[in-house]
């Protein structure tokens, strides 16, 4: 799984293990006319075959490697995927320089799917975590778009990015807009979207402190996910679970599910930051019944080596190293 294990699959558990809920703008999902089923779901090139989140850098070159058989709209949504590629290696300025080369070369001509693309494209390389609302006019932007146009799947994608939103009553109000759409069709993105939006509602539910609705959302997923036979995202599934688990103060389960995914992460010769953090704050619970403050400060120690080294978590998940330095200076 490895250090982008949560950051390249949904980017949500930071914010779910802080359980933030700050007020913000609430923006309300567009109450358009429905879409029609079936009826021009998505772009004109089957962006998502040549996806490979795990790997940007392979990504990228099978757009590159597209671009040979492409027209003119095709190659502008491909440029935009490129740019996407850039913002997983966290490369913001080279992702938002192919993005307004992008914007320089829209004609009159050019698809609705093109500048969907472009504004989420752009509204996901501006976001962080601390800072929504630097994104939200793009997101807003590429929805309203999708949906005049009846992109569904591009609606859905537009719909999902509200869910990160830190008012969390706002996150899910989209979540569920986001759901309503992926259950309006039958194609097989949709499908595989429902699983992904119903995470972010567990993220979302546990962060306003109701940690059953959360489990519910999380085994929902789980067992979709087995169904899609996804491995990697099965694995998030159950870091979902037990860290809600340790939260509703099961830790005993909760052990047990993270050191099987610690096991399942150093085969696959991946050791994750997530999994170890967990296992930190779980053997350092004072209510836990093995609890064992070597064990702790061992997995505290394994944890902030990785944490220490990766820039976007220095910057981005600085209570959860301060919380592990803490768990390790006991």
């Amino acid at each position: 799984m490895g250090a982008s294990f949560v950051k390249a699959s949904f980017s949500v558990i930071g914010i779910a293990v802080v359980a933030l809920s700050l007020p913000g703008c609430a923006t309300q999902p567009s109450q358009s006319a429905p879409l029609k089923k079936e009826s021009n779901v998505n772009s004109t090139i089957d962006i998502d075959s040549l996806w490979n989140f795990s790997n940007p850098a392979e990504s990228e070159q099978a757009f590159r490697n597209a671009m040979a058989s492409a027209n003119a709209n095709e190659a502008l949504e491909l440029d935009t995927q490129i740019a996407r590629t850039y913002g997983l290696r966290r490369d913001s300025k080279r992702a938002l320089e192919i993005l307004d080369s992008v914007q320089q070369r829209i004609t009159a001509s050019t698809s609705e799917a093109v500048r969907v693309r472009l504004a989420l494209e752009r509204g996901r390389t501006l976001r962080t975590p601390q800072d929504f609302e630097v994104a939200r006019p793009h997101f807003q932007e590429a929805f309203d778009r999708a949906i005049a146009a009846n992109l569904t799947l591009l609606a859905i994608d537009a719909a999902h990015m509200f869910g990160f939103s830190k008012d969390l009553n706002e996150a899910q109000r989209w979540n569920q807009r986001a759901m309503d759409l992926a259950q309006s069709i039958e194609v097989p993105r949709a499908i595989q979207w429902r699983a992904s939006i119903a995470n972010n509602m567990g993220v979302s539910e546990r962060g306003l402190g109701n940690l059953q609705a959360a489990m519910t959302h999380f085994e929902t997923v789980l067992a979709a996910e087995i169904r899609l036979n996804r491995p990697a995202r099965i694995r998030l599934a159950y870091w979902q679970i037990a860290n809600t688990k340790r939260l509703q103060g099961h830790t005993d389960e909760a052990v047990a599910i993270q050191l099987r995914l610690e096991k399942e992460a150093d085969q696959a010769k991946s050791p994750d930051v997530y999994i170890y953090s967990e296992l930190a704050q779980l053997f350092s619970t004072p209510t836990h019944a093995k609890r064992n403050l070597a064990e702790a400060k061992r997995y505290a120690l394994l944890a902030l080596a990785l944490a220490e080294e990766d820039t976007w978590m220095v910057k981005n998940e600085a209570e959860l190293i301060a919380k592990l330095r803490g768990i390790q200076g006991e």
